[in-house]
Formats: structure tokens, sequence, C-alpha cells
């Protein structure tokens, strides 16, 4: 009887011993998994990662809000990162970009009469799906998506007609389409509808209907190879 527990106590403690070490080899295993995991994710998105700038001119306008509208003409221009989807081919990718644009437009408050400055400067962040027709060399593409503007700034004449009953907003929604040529996918002219899908202003006194941006923009991106 004696020595079946010795027997039993030898058998615990030998199992007691290779469950710690089964223990501590999954623990490692997770480690290394993790670590391999993390590797892995950080390699294939600064692989698949392209970055770059872009700059270019905007006509804007902006519905119905001051009686009649102008285009205002300026410029836009900021940061760029594309990112490659799939791994079959290059042509597809999403882009994400970082745009300070200015937009707005001269209003005036009849036709033939004088124009006053209603100017918007935003902050612009489109989110664009790309598809390029070819997937070396030169070749043409296509573009959508939605855009978030956030206003940074505005500029209007003291003596506007309808100064104190519009109210510009500070947030803005857009829907972006555009298409463009590529040169061996570093330099690129891109030309880009954007039309509002909100309001641009509220109103204190009397609402004019539905107001919504746009802007028509020619723009040329280079990416950093």
């Amino acid at each position: 009887m004696k020595s079946f527990f010795y027997g039993m106590k030898f058998v615990l403690k030998k199992s007691l011993i290779l469950l710690k070490k089964i223990q501590q080899l999954m623990k490692n295993l997770k480690t290394n998994l993790l670590s391999l995991l993390l590797l892995s994710l950080s390699t294939l998105s600064f692989a698949q990662i392209e970055f770059g700038v872009k700059g270019g001119v905007g006509l804007s306008n902006t519905t119905i809000v001051h009686g009649v509208s102008k285009e205002r003409f300026g410029f836009t221009g900021g940061a760029v990162a594309k990112y490659q989807l799939t791994n079959k081919n290059e042509n597809h990718y999403l882009q994400a970009e970082v745009l300070y644009s200015n937009q707005g437009e001269f209003s005036l408050y009849k036709e033939g009469g004088e124009k006053y400055k209603a100017f918007l400067n935003y902050v612009n962040v489109p989110i664009m799906y790309k598809y390029y027709f070819d997937d070396q060399g030169k070749d043409f593409f296509v573009e959508a998506g939605p855009q978030l503007g956030f206003k940074v700034s505005e500029k209007f004449d003291e003596d506007e007609p309808e100064r104190t009953n519009n109210v510009p907003k500070s947030f803005d929604l857009a829907l972006n389409i555009g298409g463009g040529y590529s040169i061996n996918r570093q330099i690129e002219f891109n030309l880009r509808y954007q039309y509002g899908l909100i309001d641009t202003y509220d109103y204190n006194r009397w609402n004019n209907g539905n107001n919504r941006s746009s802007m028509l923009s020619l723009s040329v991106l280079y990416f950093i190879k």
C-alpha cells in the first residue's frame, strides 16, 4: 500500500512537470505566432502603401443660396496615400487624401449686379476606389468615393445682401467621381467632380431650399518611389 502511494506521488509529480512544460511551450508558441503575425501585417501594409503629394486648381459653386451664383477659382493640395487591394494584379487601389481646398462662390444679388465674396475653405478627406485599366506603364484610371469636409475658414464681404441670413455649416459630405492618366504610376493627371450630399448653409430667417456645393478640379499627383 505504501509503495502504491509513492508510485502515485511520483506519477503526479511528473505529470505536473510535464503540464508546466506544455504551458510554457504554448505560451512561447502564442508569443512567436503573434510576433510573426504582426511582422507579416507590418511588412504587407508598408509594402502595399504608396505616399505622394497632390496639387491643382478648381472651380467651385453653391446652388440657390445667394440668389445668382458665380464660380470661384481656387486651389487645392495636400497629401495622398494609395493602398493596393490585391496581389493578383495592380489594377485595384484604395486612395485616401487630406487636401486643403478653396471653395465657395461669388454671389450676385441679381443678374448683372455687383459680385460679393462668399468664400469657404475646407480640409477635405476623400476616400476613393481607384481602378487602372492596365497593370503596367502608362494607362488611364477611373475613381469614385465619398468625401468628408471640415470648414477651417470663411470670408464674406460685409455688405453682401444675404450675409446675415446664411450660416455656413462646419461639416460637409460629398461624393466624388473622376478619372485621369498615369505615367508609370508615379506622375498622374486627375480630373474630378465633387458634388455635395448635404446642405452647405443653415438659415437664420428664411429657407431658400436645398443648397449644395460642387467643384470641378484638375490636379497633378506625384507618388514617392
